[in-house]
């Protein structure tokens, strides 16, 4: 019902800027069909010739008064069925009862934002918004499962449909994730910049821009933007993290160090963003920096294995090959049977001159999976080398 509530052709009678602010509202409630008067004398006329699903009138009109354009209506029985809204000023208890007395049942008072507009026209139509509140919420809850499982299309589709049945800043926050996930850049941040309209946390929006912005190499503003999002009152060490990588990207290296302290400080036990520096910090080539983040994460959590091959990685990048091989070498104690480690420790060991070793490490490799192809691989290279 609501998807079809915004084909309803609507005509609004107002005065000019105040004709053009309903008008901005309805499009953000997905209404299309829009038609504009400013004089009530000619709105017979129109609706006959033309009849709408929804006239929204101003009570105050110059010649022909919006109580006027309701009566004449209510009095014709082809234009009786069309649903109307009364756009009225503050007015006092007996003012309003005297509007209801003469059948005036759906009034707007103004002021009046999109949601309120949104509520009365589904007021008018019979709608119940909780009933749309509902459907909305089912909608994204499929919507997140789809996200959460990669389907980022199918993830769109609810969240749109979601925001088609009731806008909410999460419906447009979620649409701005999923474009974030297709690469669509420019869809995201426009997703984000509504869902900042309609009030979401303004620190958790802001970051994602921040990223849609890095994803598009606009790294300028992207730093902007994290600056802002991380130097708020309530932002998390998530907000440092993303500056520091965006400081990366700009070759700030000591402004990104800086950022990085400052999520670690807030979160010293969170290895997983420990990790997350350490990676940034070789994606950009800095891997004495890596080799000290990874570093201190092992000192926290030695038995995460991964920890090992990053930061051996780090060491064979500044060819320390032999510190590269005793990293493999403590980790293998911690997971005697991971044929992942030596095949590493085998290429640690090959680079560093050491061809017998690497080839015996390979044979160990391919001993604990027979069907390890790229250690099976790597040994023919290696004894085919010279």
């Amino acid at each position: 019902m609501v998807n079809e509530l915004a084909e309803t052709r609507v005509l609004v009678v107002d005065n000019p800027s105040e004709v053009r602010n309903t008008r901005e509202m309805l499009r953000q409630l997905n209404f299309n069909n829009i038609s504009e008067m400013t004089s009530g004398l000619q709105v017979l006329t129109e609706i006959k010739k033309n009849p709408p699903g929804l006239v929204i009138v101003n009570f105050i009109l110059p010649q022909y008064s919006g109580l006027q354009v309701f009566k004449s209506m209510r009095s014709d029985k082809s234009l009786a069925v069309i649903k109307f809204i009364m756009v009225v000023p503050k007015l006092n208890r007996r003012e309003m009862e005297d509007l209801k007395n003469q059948g005036v049942e759906h009034i707007l008072v103004r002021p009046f934002d999109s949601e309120k507009l949104r509520d009365t026209i589904y007021d008018a139509f019979g709608i119940k918004v909780g009933d749309v509140k509902e459907t909305a919420a089912a909608l994204y809850k499929e919507g997140m499962e789809s996200f959460n499982h990669k389907k980022w299309e199918d993830a769109l589709k609810k969240f749109r449909q979601a925001n088609d049945s009731f806008q909410a800043p999460a419906h447009f926050f979620m649409q701005g994730r999923a474009y974030l996930e297709m690469a669509m850049n420019d869809h995201a941040l426009a997703a984000f910049q509504n869902a900042l309209a309609k009030g979401a946390p303004r620190a958790e929006v802001e970051h994602w821009m921040a990223i849609a912005n890095q994803k598009k190499k606009d790294y300028e503003t992207s730093v902007k933007a994290l600056e802002q999002a991380a130097f708020k009152a309530d932002a998390g060490a998530s907000a440092h993290l993303e500056l520091g990588k965006g400081y990366l990207n700009v070759d700030m290296v000591e402004k990104a160090g800086e950022a990085f302290a400052n999520a670690v400080k807030m979160e010293p036990g969170n290895i997983a963003q420990r990790t997350e520096i350490g990676n940034a910090y070789l994606d950009k080539g800095l891997y004495s920096h890596a080799e000290q983040v990874f570093g201190e994460a092992i000192d926290i959590s030695p038995d995460q294995i991964n920890l090992y091959n990053r930061m051996a990685m780090a060491l064979r990048k500044q060819a320390k090959y032999a510190e590269a091989i005793n990293i493999y070498i403590k980790a293998l104690k911690v997971a005697p049977g991971d044929e992942g480690l030596f095949y590493n420790l085998a290429r640690a060991l090959f680079e560093s001159g050491q061809k017998d070793r690497a080839v015996k490490a390979l044979e160990k490799a391919i001993s604990l999976d027979p069907e390890f192809t790229e250690a099976i691989t790597l040994k023919n290279e290696y004894l085919a080398a010279h």
